[in-house]
């Protein structure tokens, strides 16, 4: 695949990942795969496909792989850190074996740091993938000093020097809630966003909301992946896709201002 600087293709590969299948249920013994998710109307539920052996039993497992080679990408200066997902890389530079390990709770934090371990010092560049989404408060630090250069979302951060054994980056991304319209014809409705994550409105939904409201929830608890938003009608609680077992939910919501 021809690497860019524009980081649009990660940002939707990991949109893709935690909001359907990192949410998917569990395959049974017998073949039984989880097929559907309605991410729209209320009263929406996950579900098994009737079928044993549909597409998606064979769909499952090549997603394993497929996210795995997507993690990174190699290109003639150096490589792309396009997943923030707790992994190792291996590879040589200049005939230098190198390696980096990658340590993350991401998206549950916004952070994410990179260990390198090298036979010996080498030149080369780091890209970054600086997700659409995030703000002016990104911040890079390498071996604990911060990177004064200018981060740019949407693009990829070059981080370019020689590199030693004992290394590392620290990133940290700040993750705003935003509302996302469902297309370009029905803006008033929306999903709520953290991030990478979309939240799932869970319970008795009301039939609107206000913009505001949405953009208002806050963490139910400091380690919860659950967020409250208030209303004239109480208290809703939204949760990733990923959190959800067998409760019905409900993605976009209707906005009336």
């Amino acid at each position: 695949m021809r690497v860019t600087r524009d980081s649009r293709y990660g940002d939707s590969m990991e949109q893709v990942l935690y909001n359907t299948i990192a949410g998917a249920k569990p395959m049974l013994a017998d073949g039984t795969s989880f097929y559907y998710s309605d991410y729209n109307n209320t009263g929406a539920k996950k579900v098994y496909h009737t079928d044993k052996w549909p597409c998606c039993s064979g769909t499952f497992p090549q997603l394993t792989a497929d996210y795995g080679i997507s993690s990174y990408y190699r290109s003639a200066d150096g490589i792309y850190v396009n997943l923030f997902l707790r992994s190792k890389l291996t590879w040589m530079q200049n005939n230098t074996p190198c390696k980096l390990i990658q340590q993350t709770n991401y998206p549950a934090t916004n952070t994410t740091e990179l260990h390198l371990e090298m036979a010996r010092p080498e030149t080369f560049t780091i890209y970054l993938r600086v997700p659409g989404w995030t703000n002016a408060n990104t911040r890079i630090s390498v071996n604990g000093k911060r990177v004064q250069d200018e981060i740019v979302a949407g693009k990829f951060h070059a981080l370019t020097r020689t590199w030693k054994n004992g290394d590392r980056v620290e990133y940290e991304i700040p993750m705003p809630l935003r509302l996302q319209a469902v297309d370009a014809q029905n803006t008033n409705t929306v999903a709520l966003i953290r991030g990478p994550v979309a939240m799932f409105g869970t319970g008795k939904l009301p039939e609107t909301f206000m913009r505001a409201e949405l953009l208002a929830a806050i963490p139910a608890s400091e380690h919860s992946p659950e967020w409250v938003v208030a209303n004239v009608g109480g208290r809703t609680i939204f949760r990733p896709f990923a959190s959800i077992g067998d409760e019905t939910y409900r993605l976009y919501q209707k906005v009336i201002s």
